[in-house]
Formats: structure tokens, sequence, C-alpha cells
């Protein structure tokens, strides 16, 4: 049976002309949260696969947040304290000119993350953009780079620090290097088209490589393919002897064009660039980048021999998510993966009342969906609405009008009220 919360009105400033209006004396829409909860506590998982799971059930018609205990979730009025004895934060559901919104439990860093279920997105999955985190089971990428038509001769940025380190390739205004000596080959001095460069921090004998030799060793370190579309994996090398990670790019000529130092394929666009996030110091060896061509086929993601993007992890499913180039955008689909496919959310979210959307903290999904009140209540369709973020630059603003406008109108009505709160 649902739990129907009501707590203290937080109330906020309408505009002239809101997008959302409700029909005078209709009843106040709510959200109705479904809460599910993975008895195992395990590295942030939530088996979607699993048969017995915590389910609560819940109506919330005023502003609140979510915690949870064990594997039990409550809703808490927003301005009641949160105490370690009410549980861990999970999320805030705020109203908005009649709409609610999903935020963070707090504004502080140390607030969970929230993730979007790729699996129950309504429509046909989600559309990735730049700067997208995906989490597939335990296993992190962000998209780095996403190129959809060859009409500017896009190619990828292979870049993944910015270091600040130049390798420079021009020897006209250097010293007289004619019997100096490739570390690797030997032989004395520049070549016509081969400079002496120094990549790293190596000195005395061992300083100058020529740029062909050098490229030739990273080629057979890195195993490029030559696989269709110009796909392949690029991470960062180090010199063995001093450690130094090599530049990326290189600056040739005297007009210091750019190219990278790795001769890599060229990819064919439509591409998507995947950096790998790793978890821990031990797993450094494995960061790069995954560059994709879209030209031919679907993205595969898993754990399986014909996945594109292998992942060797027990939290990843054989074929785990997708990701097609449909009508100009890259579209992730979930492959009804056993630990989900998930997307960082990165702003607050509206809660529609044709749509419901799956939000994942940890071992709980909440799943909710806008529902109109007990009355006649109609909502007008929804449009941008003002103070909407259209950029990451909003993002904040968004978040404070969120979490201060309310507190002080709420603050406001509660004097004039007599300090009066609603049952």
């Amino acid at each position: 049976k649902p739990q129907h919360v009501r707590v203290r009105r937080l109330g906020f400033d309408m505009p002239p002309q809101s997008s959302n209006t409700l029909t005078p004396g209709a009843a106040t829409p709510s959200v109705q949260v479904v809460a599910s909860t993975w008895a195992r506590d395990s590295h942030d998982l939530f088996d979607f696969e699993a048969h017995h799971l915590h389910t609560q059930t819940f109506s919330v018609t005023e502003p609140a947040i979510c915690v949870r205990n064990g594997t039990e979730v409550r809703v808490l009025g927003e301005r009641e304290t949160l105490t370690p004895g009410n549980g861990e934060p999970l999320l805030r559901l705020v109203e908005r000119e009649g709409s609610f919104w999903v935020d963070k439990a707090s504004s502080c860093g140390n607030s969970k993350k929230l993730w979007l279920v790729v699996r129950d997105f309504s429509g046909c999955g989600h559309r990735v953009a730049e700067g997208d985190v995906m989490k597939l089971g335990r296993f992190k990428f962000r998209v780095r780079q996403l190129a959809a038509n060859a009409c500017e001769g896009a190619q990828p940025e292979l870049k993944l620090d910015d270091s600040g380190v130049v390798c420079c390739a021009d020897n006209s205004c250097g010293a007289d290097l004619t019997t100096t000596l490739c570390r690797i080959c030997l032989l004395e001095g520049p070549g016509e088209d081969d400079p002496l460069i120094t990549p790293c921090q190596c000195k005395g004998t061992i300083e100058y490589v020529h740029l062909g030799c050098l490229r030739h060793w990273i080629r057979g370190r890195l195993n490029l393919s030559d696989a269709s579309g110009g796909s392949y994996f690029y991470r960062p090398l180090a010199c063995e002897l001093c450690k130094a990670v090599y530049p990326t790019y290189i600056h040739t000529g005297n007009d210091r064009a750019r190219e990278p130092l790795v001769e890599v394929p060229r990819t064919q666009p439509p591409f998507i660039v995947l950096e790998n996030m790793v978890r821990d110091s031990q797993q450094h060896a494995a960061r790069g980048l995954h560059v994709i061509s879209l030209a031919d086929k679907v993205l595969k993601l898993g754990r399986g021999h014909e996945s594109d993007v292998r992942i060797a992890d027990v939290s990843i499913s054989r074929c785990h998510a997708t990701i097609r180039f449909q009508r100009g955008h890259f579209i992730l689909e979930d492959n009804n993966s056993k630990f989900g496919t998930l997307v960082a959310m990165k702003k607050p979210r509206i809660v529609e009342p044709s749509k419901s959307i799956s939000i994942q903290m940890g071992r709980t999904v909440l799943s909710l969906s806008a529902q109109p009140g007990a009355g006649s209540c109609t909502i007008a369709p929804l449009q941008q609405l003002p103070g909407v973020p259209t950029s990451a630059q909003d993002e904040r603003a968004l978040r404070l009008s969120l979490l201060t406008r309310g507190n002080s109108r709420g603050e406001a009505g509660a004097g004039q009220a007599g300090g009066g709160a609603a049952d």
C-alpha cells in the first residue's frame, strides 16, 4: 500500500507566464516513488536479474529527501534534520513551478552520485553527448569526443592529460647533431625527413632518438591493427628508462605544425572516443582511449570476444550494451545486462508526467513517475522552463536556486502563518 508523505511546503516564485500551470483549485500533483533495494552490498552494484528485492512504494506530494538505512528506504520532509540515525541520503525531490525536480541529496561533494538507468528510458535509449560518464557494471567510461560527419576533416584527439610538455622536431635552430647517436638505431645525425628529438628526460648519450625510430617502436608496443574504419585502442606510453610519459603531439617544421607522435590509422566518421576511467593506481596501465568508427557497424561493449570494446570484468555481461549512430545522433542502449548500463546525471532533472525515470544510487533503484492529484488536475504541456540550464555554466545556478529559493520562501511563509506545519 502506498505511503502518503506530507511535509511543509517550500514555495517558489512563479514567473508571470509559467510554462507549467495548474488549473485553479486543482489538486497538487504528486510523484510515485518505487524503491527497489538489492540485499547484497557489493561495489555499489544493483542486480537487475535478482528475483528477491526489497520493494517499497511511496506517494510524495511535497518536497522530500529519500534516505536508506540497510535495505529500508524512507521519505523524509525536506525541512527535517538529517542525522546519522536517519540513514544514508539518496536524493532530493523539489517542487518548482508546479513540477517536481530530482537532484542530489546535498550540494556537498560527498553526496551520493545519481545514475540514470538506460534500460528504463522511454523511447529508444540514451542520446550520448560529449562529457557523458557511462557506467557498465563497475567499469566507467567518459565520452571524450563525438564526430558525426567528415565535413571538417575531424580526427580523434588523443591527448589524455595536458601536461604542457612540448616536443619539437625542428633542428634547424639547434645545436650541431651530425655526430649525435640515435639510441635505437645507433646511427649518427638526423635524416632528411627524420629529425633527432628528445621525447623524454633521459640525458647523455641516450638523450636523442630518431622520430622514425621512436614511432616504429611505439607502434609495435601499441599493436595498432588495420581494422575497418580506423578503429583502435590508444594508451600513453612512457620511457622504459626515465619513466617519463612520451608527448602525444610534436611540432614539426618552421610553421610549428602539430602532428601526432604515433602514426595512427585515419578514422572514418562517424566515430566515438571513449576514455577508460580506472578505479585505482593498479589499473593505471589500462588507461587509454578507445577510438571506434561506426561507419558500417554498431559498437558492442561487453566481456565477449565479439565485442568491439572488450572489458574483462566479472560485472560485465558478454554483450552488455551497444552504441549506434542513427539520424545524426549516437544512441546508447542496454542489452538486458545483469548489472545494468548507467549514465551519470549531470544536473537536476524534471519528472515529467508522461515519462518515468529510474535512478540508481548504489544497490537501490528509485523509479519516479509524476502523477496528477486526486482532483481534476490538468498540466499544460512541458516546455523549456525558465531557469533550466542549457549549458554546464548554468548547472550551479539552478542547483542553488533549488536549494535556497525554496528554503527562503518557505521560512517566510512559515513566519506569516505563525510557524504552523501541515499535517
